[in-house]
């Protein structure tokens, strides 16, 4: 998703800010330590990063989830192996308050009442649309601790390496000096792939999708040709959600990849070769890419319902088999896509780039982070978000042995989740280009030319998901009508395919091709604070607007004006400002 530079220097003078009091009562002395007289914290400085508490921490969570979770069937998002061992482990004992799901914005509808009312838990992730409104809230507020010394002493020696490969990493949840929230979703970027029904593709026989025109000829032959074969005018093209048309975070069947194929980057500020910022949003070519999409939407390339949807329902016209185009990184076959095939079998999607008209896959950049993690204010010990992201990180890469059977059960199960592991607080750091590097190394092993022991343990499962697929393929088990078991393990390994052989092999083998246009600036300004909100709501109904054809293409010049006295211009020179500092 976004290219990181290493920063160890900086990330290290940045933990050594000295930070004020959070509380003016002292913290219980359980191991983290307690508060002097002034009412500093103070941090065990020999704090083990993995260290159980002498006696048990209770703690309240909230968490989003997956609307149709494939879990095993023993386990539960209020009950599973993993809070399990969380539990042990750090002798700590959670409860999870509610869960709502991620799709569409009904976790951050819900959170934000909680932050509304002051009832909030004792930690939880922001996610969605709003995050940097709500980060600030919570700021203003006073609601949430300040994480600078516990990110210090208790963040494990491999989550510190993982963030400074970030340059950006801590620059949105910077406060005068006070990380006031850890940020997570923050990999290598990532191209949004073209993702098609390649069964009805093949049906219709329709060429495979190159360039834009493509796309869009063959959405209006999956919505008028009948490619499901039923008889009935019942099937989608090309789906995505109007909730955010251009997105900072990736969220789901964005429209990302035609911004980027018309070199619009429409959430990105952007610096020239004569270091003069600009922002992406009011550029002539996102005033072309808007034609583009309103033509589509006219013609019926894009759903009629565009205007409409948000994630949640973009994902159950994947999930139903409705839809036949959307976009997505590569990991869609994990969710929504493999939903798809679970609920028919015979149903095959396809990865291809889209590339720009010449030859290549452009990639936005931003340093905003998918969400954020936060303590809230008062909590008696603000350390444990950082031991349970230590944990996470532990659990993603496999490290630990007790795990194993666990492991194995979820990947029995043929899970699809939205998080990786369904613990309470589960905020995995992983390696920002660890995905390109395992695909590489797949792609050495299958040609012959390295074999299994260049694996890390958790790269091996989709390995032999890669390899079950090759040699007994999804087609060859429906054959045999095999048992719901047999099924469920097929299916898994076809999604595993999809992912790694399919998708992650054409952003591999187009690498030379992809061309990332960096976000320069992820902090907030002075303004921003004020005005940005507002910004990105005129910018976002204007462009909407535009679309669905109720106001011209050339409002898109007064839209500029608008931003630009409405404190777009005042944001432009302060980023300015702050670049400029950067250089001295």
């Amino acid at each position: 998703m976004k290219q990181r530079k290493l920063w160890s220097v900086v990330l290290a003078c940045s933990m050594a800010i000295s930070f004020a009091a959070c509380s003016n009562s002292p913290r219980a002395n359980n191991e983290s330590g307690g508060s002097d007289n002034n009412g500093s914290a103070v941090v065990d400085t020999n704090a083990d990063p993995m260290a159980p508490y002498k006696e048990t921490v209770e703690y309240t969570a909230v968490r989003s989830i997956n609307q149709t979770p494939k879990l095993p069937a023993d386990e539960t998002y209020e009950k599973n192996s993993f809070q399990d061992y969380v539990e042990q482990t750090l002798n700590v004992k959670g409860k999870l308050l509610w869960t709502s799901p991620s799709d569409g914005d009904q976790y951050a509808k819900k959170l934000s009442l909680d932050i509304a009312s002051n009832r909030i838990a004792d930690m939880f992730a922001l996610e969605g649309q709003s995050i940097v409104s709500m980060l600030n809230t919570l700021v203003e507020g006073d609601m949430i601790e300040d994480l600078t010394p516990y990110f210090e002493k208790y963040a494990s020696q491999k989550v510190k390496d993982r963030y400074a490969a970030n340059p950006y990493a801590f620059d949105t949840v910077n406060y005068g000096g006070k990380m006031m929230a850890i940020p997570f979703g923050m990999e290598k970027e990532q191209p949004m792939l073209v993702w098609v029904r390649e069964d009805w593709r093949k049906k219709l026989n329709l060429p495979e999708p190159k360039t834009i025109d493509d796309i869009r000829a063959m959405s209006l032959a999956f919505t008028n040709n009948d490619p499901d074969g039923n008889g009935k005018k019942d099937t989608l093209g090309l789906v995505a959600q109007s909730n955010s048309m251009f997105s900072p975070a990736f969220d789901l069947h964005t429209l990302d990849s035609i911004y980027w194929s018309q070199n619009a980057f429409p959430a990105t500020w952007m610096q020239g070769e004569d270091g003069q910022v600009k922002y992406g949003g009011i550029q002539p070519e996102v005033k072309t890419t808007l034609g583009i999409l309103r033509d589509m939407y006219k013609e019926g390339s894009l759903d009629k319902e565009y205007g409409l949807k948000d994630g949640g329902k973009t994902t159950e016209d994947a999930s139903s088999g409705r839809a036949g185009i959307v976009f997505e990184a590569w990991y869609a076959p994990y969710y929504p896509l493999g939903n798809t095939l679970y609920n028919n079998p015979n149903a095959d999607w396809k990865a291809y780039p889209l590339l720009s008209g010449d030859g290549k896959l452009n990639v936005g950049s931003n340093p905003s982070p998918g969400g954020y993690m936060v303590v809230k204010k008062g909590f008696e010990h603000p350390e444990l978000l950082i031991k349970l992201i230590n944990l996470s990180t532990e659990m993603s890469d496999k490290t630990i042995a007790e795990l194993q059977p666990a492991y194995d059960k979820y990947q029995t199960a043929g899970t699809v989740s939205v998080a990786q592991h369904p613990q309470y607080v589960d905020l995995a750091v992983i390696d920002p280009a660890i995905i390109y590097n395992q695909q590489k190394k797949y792609n050495d092993i299958l040609a012959g030319k390295a074999d299994k022991s260049i694996l890390l343990a958790n790269e091996v499962a989709s390995l032999e998901q890669i390899q079950a697929e090759l040699s007994n393929p999804l087609e060859n088990v429906l054959k045999r009508i095999p048992s719901q078991d047999d099924l469920n393990a097929a299916i898994g390994n076809r999604i595993g395919y999809l992912a790694y052989n399919n998708a992650m092999k054409v952003v591999t083998e187009n690498e030379s091709n992809i061309v990332v246009t960096p976000n320069v600036f992820g902090g907030q300004t002075a303004t921003m604070i004020k005005s940005w909100t507002d910004l990105q709501t005129l910018q976002k109904q204007t462009y909407l607007k535009i679309i669905l054809g109720s106001q011209p293409l050339d409002s898109f010049d007064e839209f500029v004006k608008q931003w630009q006295a409405q404190g777009g211009d005042a944001v432009t020179q302060e980023i300015q400002a702050e670049m400029d500092k950067r250089k001295s």
